[in-house]
């Protein structure tokens, strides 16, 4: 692999696995019985997903969360509730991963790119019910985390592929369903996921090729209700290069790295959650049925943050 760090091999954590962390981290955290300390934790973390991973709407939402039943319940039980939002999420991915499956059929051929938990899990779900098909898996850049992708399907004894980014319209004349992971939804149906996932779509759209995301419930940006856009955060030659690389270049070379982009919704036939295969524009029915009322009444998090802590 250090051999292809000069390319940019440098892949980041995904959503799910980021949020995993966060969860464990806040049971530790809350093991120390100082509820002050767990909501500076949380605004810490929040700060810090805000620059680094502003797409990320489950991170957002599940902070949100804690906050509240810390809002209403002080810290007592906390750690139970942590558990046990974990242990849904968990559930959920799987549960959305089991509905995309049930879309994948002997002979297919799947286009996907990067390294979703969640589109892993449908691999893994699709081989453990022996239906027999095969991947063209994109090489993700920046950061090829398709790489990954690829070792963890040969691995599972898939027929795998291994194509560059730019080849994906070339290709989809093989291919039956494409299928990505996603970093958000918004209200729309739009789907942010890892950058070159709009042109997949598009080269899937023109070939009347079948484009689906999964993407558990807690990914629904619920700020796009309100207004907000998705902010996606771009990178700099560090993930497309190593340093050496970097000084041959000429003096006046810049260089940017979109890391996630955007999926219109006229490209999407379905996002597939723990409570089924939605179209697009049923995401604000969607929405009503978890929360009950639309739009849901949700608070600010500096709100919540301003109202726990006060000025500390």
């Amino acid at each position: 692999m250090g051999e292809l760090s000069k390319h940019g091999f440098a892949p980041r954590a995904t959503g799910s696995e980021l949020l995993m962390d966060l969860l464990d981290e806040s049971l530790k955290v809350a093991a120390e019985r100082d509820c002050r300390g767990l909501v500076r934790f949380l605004r810490d973390k929040y700060l810090l997903y805000a620059r680094e991973r502003p797409g990320s709407a489950a991170l957002f939402n599940t902070i949100r969360s804690l906050l509240n039943y810390i809002r209403e319940n002080g810290c007592t039980g906390v750690r139970g509730f942590v558990e046990e939002f974990r242990e849904r999420y968990d559930k959920a991915l799987w549960a959305a991963s089991e509905v995309m499956a049930k879309r994948v059929v002997d002979g297919d051929v799947v286009m996907t790119n990067s390294n979703s938990v969640a589109v892993r899990r449908l691999f893994e779900i699709l081989v453990r019910n022996k239906v027999k098909f095969s991947v063209y898996v994109l090489e993700s850049r920046p950061g090829m985390e398709g790489l990954i992708l690829a070792d963890y399907l040969d691995k599972l004894g898939v027929e795998t592929y291994l194509v560059v980014d730019s080849a994906a319209r070339f290709f989809m004349k093989n291919v039956n369903k494409v299928v990505s992971g996603a970093e958000a939804v918004a209200v729309n149906g739009a789907v942010v996921s890892k950058a070159g996932t709009s042109l997949m779509a598009l080269a899937a759209s023109e070939a009347r090729v079948r484009f689906f995301a999964i993407a558990p419930t807690l990914k629904i940006s619920l700020e796009t209700i309100y207004g907000e856009l998705v902010k996606l955060p771009e990178g700099d030659w560090r993930l497309l290069m190593d340093e050496d690389t970097r000084r041959a270049m000429p003096e006046k070379y810049a260089a940017r790295a979109p890391l996630y982009d955007v999926t219109p919704p006229n490209m999407v036939d379905g996002i597939a959650t723990e409570l089924g295969l939605y179209p697009p524009q049923s995401i604000p029915i969607l929405v009503k049925t978890i929360y009950g009322t639309y739009p849901p009444q949700l608070k600010p998090l500096d709100t919540l943050f301003a109202e726990l802590l006060g000025g500390g």
